[in-house]
């Protein structure tokens, strides 16, 4: 492992550290392609990620308007409006750089990793395919149910979204087993940081699905939830993220993640109060018999 390091080394050293365990965590402000071109084979456990949708709407044209008209509420005011890049993409590319990024994946990925990745009812189909296309082994489907999502009139609700789960061939035990219907509320708008937020629950129950000690890659990481999931149950992180607002945004909560773990390790012990030779006279006079 070491020698096929050398590339990843030379441009991404804090990756290479990761993977060599001298390192709990990094955020690489890059192409998930990129790096993807430079990671040596059979390097990470699992795959846990959130890729642009490239959805938001009935017709094309939808899909091309800005990421905080697509997926924010009009009336949500105290939410997150920071745009977010790799959204705007027609079906066809879409699906093209889905199979490539998934494909090149899965070669960064050991043998029995395992893949949760995130989309809407409107690309299931796509991503479906394109994770196979990929050569990941399609296994199941995890639905989001989001309770408290406000219904319309006469209509179903959209109050779920979908994770694909998927492996490297036979899949690796994990530590957990959740349920494929997973009721989690939304993170509330004045609490997100990134448009897209998803909860922490949420990330900690697919994160539990890897081997324990997984070095696990999120090459859309956003603002790192997925990292301060695993920090929070013992795993390494790998994120990527293209836009250099989201990424800073993700090394300061995984550096905060980091810094609490640390304290619960090892809390902080108050030191000695400073006695006289006094105090210790006085205690030691009244435990002599009267």
């Amino acid at each position: 492992m070491s020698d096929s390091l050398g590339a990843l080394r030379r441009r991404w050293p804090e990756a290479a550290e990761v993977i060599e365990g001298t390192r709990r965590w990094c955020v690489l402000t890059a192409d998930a392609l990129d790096v993807f071109m430079g990671m040596p084979p059979g390097c990470v456990d699992a795959l846990i990620t959130d890729p642009p949708y490239s959805s938001g709407g009935t017709f094309r044209g939808d899909r091309n308007q800005k990421t905080s008209t697509k997926y924010v509420n009009s009336d949500s005011l105290d939410t997150c409006r920071v745009e977010f890049t790799g959204d705007n993409r027609d079906q066809r590319s879409f699906m093209a750089w889905s199979s490539v990024w998934f494909g090149q994946a899965l070669r960064a990925a050991r043998q029995g990793a395992i893949t949760c990745v995130f989309t809407d009812w409107r690309q299931l189909p796509t991503m479906t395919d394109a994770l196979q296309g990929g050569g990941w082994v399609w296994r199941n489907i995890v639905t989001w149910w989001k309770p408290g999502n406000r219904m319309q009139r006469g209509r179903f609700s959209g109050s779920a979204e979908y994770i694909l789960y998927a492996s490297k061939g036979v899949p690796s035990e994990g530590q957990e087993s959740p349920q494929n219907v997973l009721a989690i509320a939304s993170v509330d708008g004045e609490d997100k940081v990134h448009i897209a937020e998803k909860p922490i629950e949420l990330l900690r129950a697919l994160v539990g699905v890897a081997v324990p000690g997984a070095v696990v890659l999120d090459p859309f990481c956003g603002s790192g939830t997925t990292g301060v999931a695993c920090l929070e149950t013992g795993r390494s992180f790998i994120g990527i993220e293209l836009d250099g607002h989201h990424a800073e945004v993700a090394r300061q909560r995984l550096a905060e993640a980091e810094a609490d773990q640390r304290n619960i390790l090892f809390p902080a012990i108050e030191p000695p109060t400073q006695r006289s030779l006094e105090d210790y006279l006085v205690e030691d006079a009244a435990d002599l018999p009267q």
